[in-house]
């Protein structure tokens, strides 16, 4: 996952430094191209929550967000 390290996703946000991490993710500093707004950009390793089976706790996670 550190591909993500910088760069540009979905043409939208300027991906920065490293916030943190877990077992199953990493958390980015983002700013949004669009309005200058810092946001926090969270990266899932999707192998390892399918391997430990955390589908549905990632779903509900997201569900919060939207």
């Amino acid at each position: 996952m550190d591909r993500h390290k910088s760069g540009v996703l979905s043409k939208r946000y300027e991906i920065g430094r490293l916030l943190g991490q877990g077992t199953f993710a990493k958390v980015y500093y983002g700013r949004s191209l669009v309005n200058n707004q810092s946001v926090a950009i969270k990266v899932i390793d999707k192998e390892k929550v399918m391997r430990v089976n955390l589908v549905e706790q990632i779903k509900r996670e997201i569900s919060v967000l939207g």
